[in-house]
């Protein structure tokens, strides 16, 4: 779930020994190419539910934010949390970044946006989203138009996905079932306190 792996990227350059996974190939063939020069960092192609990553003594899971939100079933939120325990050590933290369902639905106008650091040289990159959620499946569906820009013209192409959000007493549930304990619940990454007004929730756990 590390996209093209920019966070493993970052932690790897901090001197952390990082494996980061996506069960999308090309994410993975592009991630390599793009930080191939990062020494400590691997970048392989698995899926969350059904790790087999060869170590099961990490020291730290992320899971940055919306990833865990593309597990359309609490099932497979279940089954994740379990495959991750797995591969952490006695002690081995798992931290994640949630976004809390909203009681009411609700539609966003089109937004426009363009990555804050080039991803190329010799192209640009934006995208166009639509946003409309329902609150009786706690779903945010995601309609977006990707453009790029070259020497040759603009070209675009429809992207579409949809988040699933879980309620508290869910997530709280299935790290207990996986072997976890929630150690610090906050609004941000500045760990301010988590309060009922924030409809982020970031949690840190240890694996007991």
């Amino acid at each position: 779930m590390c996209a093209l792996g920019q966070a493993g990227a970052y932690m790897a350059q901090k001197g952390f020994s990082v494996t980061a996974f996506d069960i999308t190939k090309e994410m993975i063939d592009e991630g390599k190419k793009r930080f191939s020069s990062v020494e400590n960092l691997s970048l392989k192609i698995a899926d969350i539910c059904n790790l087999h990553l060869g170590e099961s003594d990490f020291d730290f899971c992320f899971i940055a934010t919306q990833d865990l939100h593309l597990l359309s079933d609490f099932k497979m939120v279940k089954k994740a949390f379990r495959s991750l325990a797995s591969h952490l050590r006695e002690g081995g933290g798992l931290s994640l970044e949630l976004v809390l369902p909203s009681s009411e639905s609700f539609e966003l106008p089109k937004q426009t946006f363009y990555p804050q650091v080039p991803n190329y040289t010799d192209k640009k990159v934006w995208k166009e989203s639509k946003n409309r959620y329902d609150a009786f499946t706690k779903r945010l569906h995601i309609d977006q138009i990707v453009y790029i820009q070259d020497e040759k013209g603009i070209t675009s192409f429809p992207y579409s996905v949809t988040l699933q959000y879980y309620e508290q007493d869910e997530i709280r549930s299935a790290l207990k079932d996986a072997g976890f304990m929630i150690t610090g619940e906050f609004q941000n990454r500045n760990k301010e306190l988590w309060t009922t007004e924030s409809s982020e929730w970031i949690i840190e756990s240890i694996k007991k």
